[in-house]
């Protein structure tokens, strides 16, 4: 097997797992008020209409970054053939391979009317049947996972690949297979895991969780020294109206929207006990520096991209992004 493999969710609550398993496909959701535009390969018009008419998890409208991933999901969705997809369902760990096919696209009643419409298109991609077991026949556990591969082997997004950087994705291929793991569990990144996991008790956090706790701590402390100001009252109502447990829940579902990329650059985020390079570190910027924390305003970029931004204007940097990726001798509008 040498696909890809992706890690997916199927809506929200994962209620599209039922059809999704029934089916054999893989499956995703697209707006009615914006689907007719991928199917004419008109991707401005899509991201227009998205911003327009359609919402995101947390029922703001999608940035234009947000709106072109929606537009390359299910492009890609399209494309899948021959890759591995899993999904978590409980304490149970689904896996299938994608076949050739075309897409089924069909209007179907939506699960979250209030954020979607009544009405939703289920795009499915023809897959092998779904098994919880290897391929030696031996159940796949979720509790019974090495607590590393519980942290790659789950996705707040739609759906994402798994990177072969540090072995992942040769993991999560091995693990459907049956074949042995300790050549993984061996390694450092697997045994420190193991430590912390068995020091922690049956509680461990994912580098997700440990990014977003000191997103969070950080942007605390920069609340609380906005102005000179630590009364808490004044804090909330100038800067956020969140709690800790709001900005956990929120940042979650950004990492799971932004699909564990910069937000500016696109480049991947790092993640606490990851990665040892810190400029790579997922921070907490405000898209208008000028603004304060609130849901509409915040983004989720690389430690060094947001130092390089500092108060500059969000599309002023967007813009030089993209100059910097033009051709030499092409320009780029202002």
């Amino acid at each position: 097997m040498t696909g890809r493999v992706y890690i997916a969710n199927f809506g929200e609550g994962n209620a599209l797992w039922p059809v999704a398993k029934a089916h054999n496909t893989v499956i995703t959701i697209d707006n009615v008020s914006v689907h007719g535009f991928w199917q004419a390969g008109d991707r401005d018009g899509f991201i227009e209409a998205a911003q327009a008419q359609a919402l995101t998890a947390l029922g703001k409208p999608p940035s234009k970054q947000t709106a072109g991933r929606w537009y390359n999901l299910v492009s890609e969705m399209r494309d899948t053939e021959d890759d591995i997809w899993i999904s978590r369902q409980g304490n149970d760990l689904w896996w299938s391979v994608t076949m050739p096919g075309d897409l089924r696209e069909e209007i179907r009643p939506s699960t979250n009317s209030k954020r979607d419409g009544p009405e939703i298109w289920h795009i499915e991609k023809p897959c092998q049947p779904w098994s919880n077991k290897d391929r030696e026949g031996r159940p796949l556990l979720w509790d019974a996972l090495h607590p590393k591969a519980r942290d790659f082997l789950s996705t707040e997004a739609t759906f994402q690949t798994i990177a072969n950087d540090r072995g992942y994705a040769d993991y999560a291929m091995a693990l459907v297979n049956g074949d042995p793991l300790d050549f993984w569990h061996d390694l450092p990144l697997f045994k420190d895991k193991a430590a912390t996991a068995k020091k922690q008790g049956a509680k461990t956090y994912s580098p997700r969780e440990r990014a977003a706790f000191r997103m969070i701590d950080m942007l605390f402390q920069t609340v609380a020294q906005a102005n000179g100001q630590v009364v808490e009252r004044r804090v909330k109502e100038k800067v956020t109206s969140l709690d800790r447990m709001e900005w956990e829940r929120l940042l979650r579902v950004k990492m799971g929207e932004q699909e564990d990329r910069c937000a500016l650059t696109g480049l991947p985020l790092g993640y606490d006990g990851e990665t040892d390079d810190k400029e790579m570190f997922a921070s907490l910027d405000r898209i208008d520096s000028s603004g304060h924390y609130t849901p509409d305003n915040v983004q989720i970029v690389c430690r060094f991209m947001n130092r390089w931004k500092g108060a500059d204007d969000d599309m002023l940097v967007r813009r030089l992004i993209g100059a910097l990726r033009e051709p030499v001798g092409e320009s780029v509008d202002a």
